[in-house]
This record gives C-alpha cells, structure tokens and sequence, in this order.
C-alpha cells in the first residue's frame, strides 16, 4: 500500500508540487545527489535493488484533528501555512505482493529523534499512510552500508521489529529518550539564537525550528502512550494517568516562540 501512495505524488515534472523528485532512484542519482554521504548510501541501495523508487522533499501538514496533536497544545506548530512537515527522503519497492519504505534523514546530532518523530506524524490516525504503518522504517542516515543492509531487511524481518531494535541501540529506556529529547530541544533554541540573528530570510528557519520542536513533543507524548509496561505499572493500567503524565513529558521540551525569535536582533558585524 505504502507504493501505491507514493507513486501517486507528483513532482514538478508532472506540474506537481507534493515533492521534489519523485521516480527511479537510478534517475535521481543521475540528476546529480549533493550530500556525499547519502550519496554513498543510495548508491549502495541501487546495487543492491536496482527497482528502487525514491521520494524527496515529500510535504504534508499538520494533522490538526489528531489527538495526540491537541494533546500536546503547542500553538505555534498550527500557525505554519502550507505544509511544513517535510520528510526528506523516502525509499519505495514492490516486491510481488509485499511493499516497504524506508524513511531516511541526513546526518544530524539527535537525527534518529527528529526521524522517529517524523514516522509518528506520517502514521498517525487521520493520515493517508495510517494503514501503512507497519510497511514503513524510520532513520537518520548511519554508516552508508548500513542503510543498504536495513532496506533489505524491510522484505525478511517485519519492519516493526527492524524499528525497535533501532529503537535499542539509540535508547534503552523511555527516561533515556525523554532526556535525549530535552537536550536536543535546548541545542535547537540555542542554534536558533545564533542562526536567526545571522540570515536575512528568517522564515523558513522559524518554520523548521518549530517542527523540530514539535516533532520531540510528539515522540515524548506518542513513545510514552505505546508503552504497555508502563501503563500497567507505573499508572496501573489507568490510561487517563498515562496521558497526563505524556502530556507533562512532552511539556518538558524546550523551544523558543514565534514572537522570541522574531525579536532576535541581527548580529551586529564588525566593521572590517
């Protein structure tokens, strides 16, 4: 099903704007990768699956009627126009009646975070891809064979298992991530600080400063709300007290307001 959706968005060649290339990932890697190590990685992809299919740039927006979105009430991710949430990179294939994605973003510190919380907002309830949820894996890009290596476990492990075990080796335990999560939030205010105080077109950094930062409430809130163990004993199966408490989790992230990074002044230069 994930195939059938994806082949469906048009890009620019077809006087589309869902995404900024959409087809083979042959033909993509001829108009020309500029990241050299996603480069690498696709190229190892396309050895190993020549039939792959790639989608880049895919937009969509916020899922306003998603209660995990109301739950965690942060305004200003509401206030983006258009579609802000972009994901990156998405591989495709069919293989006889099976098909599988694979969810890639480039390499960034706190990158599986940023990614994870992606694939929650792809595959929430209200979204075209709700039914797709366990054909698709989510990941910053690691060592270049390996994003090879776990595309091609898409088809022989279920890609549900394939994510946990990713889950792992980022994270051992839900207190873990939550501190993760909150040390990425008070990195991202401060790259904001310095960032919107030095580029003259502030927009489309606000944009993203505040999906990053919606993004680490929604993986805080939804990671929390998945946890079975938890429910049954920390709030002893009582799933009001598990909300409320992801609810106070995601509360926990740190960002920067519209209006506070608005106000940052221009850094003043130096006269030479």
């Amino acid at each position: 099903m994930i195939c059938t959706i994806l082949e469906t968005k048009l890009d620019n060649r077809k006087n589309g704007d869902d995404c900024e290339f959409n087809g083979y990932l042959e033909d993509y890697l001829n108009l020309g990768e500029t990241d050299p190590v996603m480069l690498d990685a696709l190229q190892e992809v396309l050895k190993l699956e020549p039939g792959t299919k790639i989608c880049i740039g895919l937009k969509s927006d916020i899922n306003k009627e998603a209660i995990s979105n109301q739950i965690i009430r942060y305004k200003d991710v509401f206030k983006l126009e258009g579609k802000p949430l972009v994901y990156p990179y998405i591989l495709y294939l069919k293989k006889e009646d099976e098909e599988r994605a694979l969810m890639i973003l480039p390499d960034e510190e706190y990158g599986y975070l940023f990614a994870k919380g992606l694939y929650y907002c792809m595959t929430e309830p209200g979204s075209e891809f709700i039914e797709c949820k366990n054909e698709i894996v989510s990941i910053a890009i690691m060592e270049t064979a390996k994003v090879a290596e776990i595309f091609s476990q898409l088809f022989t492990i279920k890609p549900g298992a394939i994510q946990r075990k990713l889950d792992k080796e980022h994270f051992k335990e839900y207190e873990q991530l939550k501190e993760m999560s909150i040390n990425a939030s008070v990195a991202k205010v401060e790259e904001a600080k310095v960032k919107l105080a030095s580029v003259p077109d502030r927009l489309p950094y606000i944009y993203q400063y505040v999906i990053d930062w919606f993004l680490l409430k929604k993986i805080l809130y939804v990671q929390y709300m998945m946890n079975k163990n938890i429910l049954a004993h920390v709030h002893e199966g009582n799933i009001r007290k598990q909300r409320n408490q992801a609810k106070l989790n995601a509360e926990e992230i740190r960002f920067l307001s519209f209006s506070e990074m608005w106000n940052i002044k221009p850094a003043v230069q130096e006269e030479s």
